[in-house]
């Protein structure tokens, strides 16, 4: 029973120092981890008939959370434009996302 105790003692403290030289070793940083801010401005052709074109803006917030990986959140105001009074649309779209650059740099 004593030799069993011992054996997973040593096991456990064995997996205990691996996973700590682990995590230390991804600690390096290469990168220049942080925030990116982007604006942008977009138009369209919209295909439903009462429609005539499309307008709009966004903003753009990134965070790098690697060399590779990043989140995204992105909102603005569009506005889809019709002949006659009162008719037009406006709408503010919300979207989060993740990135991923799979090809090498």
């Amino acid at each position: 029973m004593k030799n069993t105790f011992n054996i997973k003692a040593i096991l456990v403290i064995a997996a205990v120092a691996l996973g700590i030289t682990t995590t230390s070793a991804q600690e390096v940083k290469n990168y220049d981890q942080g925030f990116r801010l982007g604006f942008g401005i977009n138009g369209g052709l919209p295909l439903d008939n009462p429609y005539d074109y499309n307008l709009g803006a966004d903003a753009r917030i990134q965070y790098d959370l690697s060399k590779k990986y990043s989140v995204t959140a992105t909102t603005g105001f569009s506005n889809m434009f019709a002949s006659g009074k009162d008719n037009d649309l406006g709408y503010i779209p919300a979207k989060v996302g993740f990135k991923a650059f799979v090809l090498k740099d």
